[in-house]
């Protein structure tokens, strides 16, 4: 459960930094966006990992919360946990709608491939 808590608290913390340190999109002008990028690469990277350890973070949360479509036990509260720490995906629609859509395609496809891989080797056919 603690493991729980820690990667949810990691997939909010990274969705806000993702998108507080990217540069600026609103209104897009590709020469902001590339001079904020050469000009602060840190913030650039950092903003990139988050980009990635969000993804890796969201994806085992979607992977816990679908994991009950898959045909598996699972425990009431790790579930609502899962569901509760996706919420912020709604926050994220309301800040960037077409950045918060690829942020939330990549966990999604993450997740998925993630589960299904697990099942296969649950039921020893790999």
């Amino acid at each position: 459960m603690r493991r729980l808590w820690m990667t949810s608290m990691v997939a909010v913390l990274s969705s806000y930094l993702f998108l507080h340190w990217l540069p600026p999109l609103e209104p897009f002008s590709p020469t902001l966006f590339w001079t904020q990028l050469l000009f602060s690469p840190l913030r650039s990277w950092l903003a990139f990992g988050c980009f990635f350890l969000g993804v890796a973070a969201n994806g085992a949360l979607l992977r816990r919360a679908m994991s009950w479509l898959a045909g598996r036990r699972v425990r009431i509260g790790e579930w609502l946990i899962s569901i509760a720490a996706l919420s912020h995906f709604y926050w994220v629609f309301q800040f960037h709608w077409r950045l918060a859509a690829l942020f939330f395609a990549f966990p999604f496809f993450y997740g998925m491939m993630s589960l299904r891989g697990r099942r296969l080797l649950e039921d020893g056919r790999l």
